[in-house]
């Protein structure tokens, strides 16, 4: 026997979790053997009274040497299919499972076996201990390697269970309908086995579905799915859990590897996130960019899939985001007709364009949604001047000022009225205590509510336009501002009956 030092003191600074010293103990085996043999060479055990669990695999033996040096790896200036790279796995995951966790660590492969332990070294004068192994010659099995960890509890073997599922492999319990495979990637439906609490997920995200980074899980997201992109490649030595933000990466790159009809089943899966636009363009977070790969991948790639699509789902419109303030208002007159006249259309982001579905803007204009605007006759003109000193009565000093007036021609617009607002630079209040947030330029009332028995309601309208000076229809302001006028018309009806009878005279 002789014993070998490995230059690591034991106070080296890392601290590993046991599930980290466990991973980087399974993925040598993992790596040894690789995902389509690690089911049937890799056997696990634990033995209960021994408090010892044991790893091994067959028909894989290898020289202890590369066991005795940072950055030294089997896998080196090779072209694997590896989870591992680094060549530091083991002797750090030894480090930790000896000074951490009290765990005794002996490994037998070819001719040898060894022992991990630790050695007195002394370094300028002053005494220290460094991470070492004992290595003996012993001829066990040359075609088995194996692992023997003592000091095991029942606890740590149920880690060490979990830890393996962190691997890929096509047999893996949490794996169901194989969905796509080929050399770079994998997809899977999830099975009904429960997630391990303990298997690395995603940040800022929750979710059954598993993402296997580099053969490893390394976050989870919230569909129903495991996705293997074995082609990406994470750097990151600690292989911590990962943001949404570098799964969406992860998913984009797998786009590459699938075909058509895998992506049209992907983007079926992420039907929430059809509508999905970025915050800003430093949002890493929106699924924009891998729903528009997924929309062109079926668009150019495969016509029949296309069409099945557009078969499937022919309730799709087209919103796109706006760009300039009247953008801004025709989108938002053109939700509202939506809502009215196509309440179970689902919006979608502007990819699906290359899909040919149409935008709600071109649908809105088609069917007269938008409104047409032209100035009142005199006959209107009058109407509206009547609504005008109604409110002036009714409501004194509560508006400081009263716009201009157009008429929606069209009686297929959505709105009745609306209200073209100005920011207040300066903070004014009404003598009511609202403040002025914003000045009324203009009222546009709707031709049909100016009939002769309308008259209750253009005067609704138009005060609910007038109140839009104190905010938006969402706002606290504006909810309250319509609440006092109701209660100033409560107690002002006889005015209000005086303007209804100077209406009906007009006609």
């Amino acid at each position: 026997m002789k014993t070998i030092p490995l230059n690591i003191v034991t106070s080296y600074p890392v601290k590993w979790t046991k599930h980290q010293v466990l991973r980087d103990i399974v993925q040598n085996f993992y790596d040894a053997v690789g995902a389509q043999n690690f089911f049937l060479n890799f056997k696990l055990n634990y033995i209960l009274n021994e408090e010892k669990a044991s790893l091994s695999i067959t028909n894989y033996g290898f020289s202890y040497e590369w066991l005795l040096h940072i950055g030294a790896s089997t896998k080196q200036n090779t072209s694997g299919k590896y989870a591992g790279f680094f060549g530091e796995g083991f002797k750090m995951a030894s480090l930790c499972a000896l000074r951490d966790y009290h765990w005794n660590i002996k490994m037998y492969s070819r001719d040898w076996s060894l022992d991990v332990c630790t050695l007195n070294t002394t370094i300028d004068g002053k005494s220290l201990q460094q991470l070492a192994y004992n290595v003996t010659e012993e001829c066990k099995n040359p075609s088995v390697t194996s692992l023997f960890i003592e000091h095991f509890s029942k606890e740590d073997a149920d880690l060490l269970n979990d830890v393996v599922l962190g691997f890929y492999f096509p047999e893996n319990p949490l794996f169901s309908k194989n969905i796509f495979k080929n050399e770079c990637v994998a997809i899977y439906e999830r099975s009904n086995r429960q997630k391990p609490a303990n298997m690395p997920d995603s940040l800022n995200v929750k979710g059954e579905g598993i993402i296997f980074v580099g053969y490893q899980a390394r976050g989870g997201f919230n569909l129903p799915l495991i996705i293997c992109n074995h082609h990406y490649k994470l750097d990151d030595r600690d292989r911590n859990d990962i943001y949404l933000g570098t799964i969406l990466d992860v998913l984009i790159d797998l786009v590459d590897y699938i075909d058509a009809k895998t992506s049209c089943y992907l983007l079926e899966k992420m039907k929430k996130y059809w509508y999905d636009y970025p915050e800003n363009k430093r949002d890493v977070d929106s699924w924009y960019s891998l729903i528009r790969k997924l929309v062109c991948k079926i668009a150019h790639f495969n016509t029949t899939v296309k069409n099945d699509f557009i078969n499937r789902y022919p309730d799709l419109i087209v919103c796109e985001r706006p760009d300039s303030r009247y953008a801004r208002n025709q989108r938002t007159q053109a939700l509202a007709w939506k809502n009215i006249y196509l309440p179970n259309a689902c919006l979608v982001q502007d990819s699906f364009y290359m899909l040919n579905y149409h935008s709600i803007v071109s649908l809105c204009d088609k069917a007269g949604g938008f409104n047409v605007l032209r100035k009142p006759d005199n006959h209107e003109q009058n109407l509206l001047k009547i609504l005008e000193n109604a409110a002036k009565e009714i409501f004194p000093n509560f508006f400081t000022n009263f716009p201009s007036y157009m008429i929606i021609d069209n009686d297929s617009s959505v709105y009745n009225g609306t209200a073209h607002t100005l920011n207040s630079k300066k903070k004014l209040y009404n003598d009511y205590g609202y403040r002025l947030k914003y000045t009324i330029e203009q009222i546009s009332i709707k031709k049909s509510s100016l009939a002769e028995e309308k008259f209750m309601k253009a005067f609704s309208t138009y005060c609910h336009e007038l109140c839009h000076c104190f905010g938006g229809d969402a706002s606290s302001a504006f909810s309250s501002a319509l609440t006092e006028i109701v209660e100033l018309i409560i107690t002002n009806i006889e005015t209000l009956k005086k303007h209804n009878r100077l209406w009906i005279e007009c006609f």
